[in-house]
């Protein structure tokens, strides 16, 4: 196997990847660094998105649900695209390779349509976004030590359930990139999902005072203090969106709790879409 066909396959950003322990690394992606996370010395994710563009899907399903994988992987074929299926550490991820660069909203919409069509839920499809403002989100590469020897994670199945070896797999991908025609036209079909009613423009904050009789404590600790170390903003905010439906608060309630969170050490309230980004929350969290 030429080292250079995986990076075709996984190519990204080329300025930052990420950690294997979770965090961005500014620094450049070269070959080196690539067969250093073959040779299993140094784990890496790569950032998908390049100037909107990107060469590859990936769906985290992060349950051992071999069953809804394969489904939402027959579903592919029968547009003619080929999927992969790599066994991940708690789960399954879903692999698209794109022959040329794909933008970013055709490669994300044609995995959130082929979730729609097998009716299973869509927790985690990178890219992320479909215009990516910064770095974006990562995801972390099969094969990590499986340059010599074929790894019991992180490895890609074949129609057996029997794991590849790292030459079978990157020379039937690359034999099997998806046209982005056929992207394309399975991105079509994807339905936005519909969005709760919020009231944003009569949404009133609420003082401290008033929160801690509204929320759990851990919900009123976090929108007061920050999110807890080593956790990120953007996952803090789901978090709390989740916390807070559990405590049964209604969309709009808990996106006016979202904005004062965001507000007080937030991700988005210095954007102009900053609203939109919430709402987006909200809207996955509560329909």
């Amino acid at each position: 196997m030429a080292l250079s066909e995986f990076i075709s396959l996984f190519s990204g950003r080329t300025d930052a990847y990420g950690s294997w322990e979770g965090g961005c690394v500014k620094n450049p992606v070269t070959q080196d660094l690539f067969m250093s996370h073959l040779l299993g010395d140094i784990g890496i994710g790569i950032y998908p998105v390049s100037e909107g563009l990107t060469r590859w899907g990936c769906s985290d399903i992060d349950v051992p649900d071999l069953d809804a994988v394969r489904n939402l992987q027959t579903a592919l074929a029968v547009k003619k695209i080929t999927s992969w299926v790599e066994r991940s550490r708690r789960g399954y991820h879903l692999w698209l390779f794109a022959a040329q660069p794909c933008e970013a909203h055709l490669m994300r919409r044609c995995l959130l349509a082929v979730h729609q069509v097998c009716d299973y839920p869509a927790k985690e499809v990178n890219p992320k976004q479909e215009e990516v403002s910064g770095y974006g989100n990562y995801v972390r590469l099969p094969y990590f030590g499986g340059y010599e020897k074929i790894p019991t994670e992180r490895v890609v199945l074949d129609n057996s359930e029997r794991p590849m070896t790292l030459h079978d797999f990157v020379a039937a991908a690359r034999n099997s990139l998806a046209q982005i025609d056929a992207i394309a036209s399975v991105a079509a079909l994807w339905t936005p999902p519909p969005r709760p009613k919020v009231l944003t423009s009569t949404s009133k904050p609420m003082s401290l005072g008033e929160l801690k009789y509204f929320v759990s404590p851990y919900v009123y600790t976090i929108i007061n203090d920050g999110p807890l170390e080593g956790s990120d903003r953007s996952t803090t905010l789901v978090r709390l969106a989740h916390k807070m439906r559990e405590d049964g608060l209604q969309a709009q309630e808990a996106l006016t709790l979202l904005i004062e969170a965001d507000k007080r050490w937030g991700k988005f309230h210095a954007r102009e879409d900053g609203i939109m980004h919430l709402e987006s929350i909200i809207m996955k969290v509560f329909t």
